[in-house]
């Protein structure tokens, strides 16, 4: 009768986890690259930047992200490439240019999943607004440290919840060492 019992109890098991699954928010991260260089259009992360992807890679290390998605600019690679490694993923590249492919990728992620998105100042609040329909205010070149996490319910309800991290935008000694 035990074995008859456990059985039971897996196949209900089994069948409860897609209804749970299907109810999962998609949880995406928008941030903004970290402190870039001087010059060219296409520049590298300074010494502060690359401390500030480190501690975005401390940050959602532990947060089950699946999906990590960039520009095809240096900057915006090499802010998220810590927290790719840390995951075992591979960045996907979208044109900045490109809004409504990024937003149709994210808003076609499989429920439960988790997502950062690393884009730039002019584009980081566009992009929240079109997951979650909330404004959110714009970035100023000096904003490094913002963190915004969209979360989208099966039923189209959204909410942002807005955080830092790292060290404040700005401060000497720039991003927190993780």
């Amino acid at each position: 009768m035990a074995p008859l019992r456990m059985v039971t109890l897996f196949l209900l098991g089994t069948m409860a986890s897609p209804i749970q699954a299907q109810s999962d928010p998609v949880t995406v991260f928008v941030v903004r690259h970290a402190e870039k260089g001087p010059g060219s259009p296409d520049p590298d992360l300074t010494e502060v930047g690359t401390t500030r992807a480190a501690a975005l890679a401390h940050v959602l290390g532990d947060a089950d992200v699946t999906v990590v998605v960039t520009s095809e600019f240096k900057r915006t690679q090499a802010t998220a490439a810590p927290l790719a490694t840390k995951r075992h993923l591979t960045a996907e590249v979208i044109d900045a240019g490109k809004m409504d492919p990024l937003i149709a990728r994210l808003k076609g992620l499989p429920a439960g999943s988790r997502a950062v998105v690393v884009s730039h100042s002019n584009l980081v609040p566009a992009i929240v607004e079109k997951l979650s329909g909330r404004k959110v205010g714009e970035l100023t070149d000096a904003d490094y440290d913002r963190l915004y996490a969209v979360t989208i319910w099966p039923d189209g309800r959204a909410s942002v919840l807005y955080l830092h991290y790292g060290a404040p935008a700005g401060e000497p000694g720039g991003a927190m060492n993780p």
